[in-house]
């Protein structure tokens, strides 16, 4: 049997289904033993490439996105603004970007003839100079997903170090891969609110960040990230989501390659610190500023993995995210500063 003890509960109804949703993802853990094996080749794999220097730069306009699950050669997403817009591949026979070509050219004018090119090539040059001038122009594309464009904006605003660059909240990063973004994969698909067991085919936590606290001591953050605030998409309903990746978390620090991936998130490359006996988990959704239910400001204890989750709401006021900038309020601010 699962014990799970809920701490300051306000929401009697959300507070049972967190329950369940948290009991049913342990469950569906401890069922399906497969993703054990598949984690630990994953960290493995991923850490012997740590070393490996990337060999072109991060073209300027758009963000470089990389996988913890995908292992053939290096490969590396092209992003503009959230959006994927080509495939970098870097392999014997070179360089080589791959285009997304139906999207490109769909949604960011950009209409190309080929389904590869050498990164050192005329065309290469003319896509990277394409998106480039597209981030220095005033002009806001629609792109396919407004969630993804969210997404890669609080990326760059979490990535800065210091309020003198803008950051509007401090103390808090995105882990990295390769020094690129990526989004942590999980077993478990979760986005219609209700834990199943995916294999591979799972869902991916939008921001996983490592916060540091009035301590010195850092610990993960698990963030669900949501473009829209409305009833059918409340702050409640995304903690259900956020809520079942962050205990895949708690539980993978659990397993046999655990401390391999505590090193990761921590950013412990050449010097192993020891998973502590009782992990502390933020988990947070960011969503615009509305009025539909909450769960915030809770704690839930998880026996099982000697883990407390620590569930907070950060929220951004829009007219100033299409300004450019984000304004942020919520419950997790004051969390951020113990």
């Amino acid at each position: 049997m699962f014990m799970v003890n809920m701490g300051r509960l306000s929401l009697q109804n959300n507070s049972i289904m967190n329950k369940d949703i948290i009991s049913t993802t342990l469950h569906l853990l401890a069922e399906n033993t497969e993703w054990e094996e598949r984690y630990a080749k994953y960290i493995r794999r991923n850490l012997i490439r740590k070393s490996s220097k990337r060999p072109f730069n991060k073209p300027e306009g758009l963000s470089l996105y990389s996988s913890v699950s995908g292992y053939k050669g290096q490969t590396y997403d092209l992003r503009f603004d959230g959006q994927s817009v080509g495939i970098v591949s870097c392999s014997t026979e070179g360089v080589m970007l791959y285009p997304r070509n139906e999207n490109n050219k769909k949604y960011v004018g950009l209409d190309l003839d080929k389904e590869k090119y050498k990164w050192v090539s005329t065309d290469a040059t003319q896509f990277r100079k394409h998106f480039k001038d597209l981030a220095n122009s005033s002009v806001n594309i629609k792109l396919k997903s407004p969630e993804h464009r969210v997404e890669n904006r609080l990326l760059k605003e979490f990535s800065k170090r210091t309020r003198a660059e803008g950051k509007a909240l401090c103390n808090i990063q995105p882990i990295t891969l390769y020094g690129c973004y990526f989004q942590m994969p999980t077993p478990i698909k979760a986005s219609e609110h209700h834990p199943e067991y995916a294999k591979q085919y799972g869902g991916g936590i939008d921001i996983l960040a490592r916060v540091k606290s009035s301590s010195g001591e850092s610990r993960i953050c698990v963030m669900e990230v949501k473009d829209e605030n409305k009833p059918s998409e409340s702050q409640s309903a995304a903690m259900e989501q956020a809520l079942t990746y962050a205990i895949f978390i708690a539980r993978l620090l659990r397993s046999k390659s655990g401390q391999e991936w505590w090193d990761f998130f921590m950013d412990r490359e050449f010097v192993s610190k020891t998973i502590p006996d009782k992990i502390d988990i933020d988990v947070v959704t960011i969503m615009p500023q509305g009025e539909t239910e909450e769960y915030c400001g809770e704690d839930i204890e998880v026996k099982e993995l000697s883990t407390v989750l620590h569930c907070h709401s950060l929220y951004y006021n829009h007219d100033d995210f299409k300004e450019g900038y984000f304004n942020f309020s919520g419950t997790y601010i004051s969390q951020l500063r113990k």
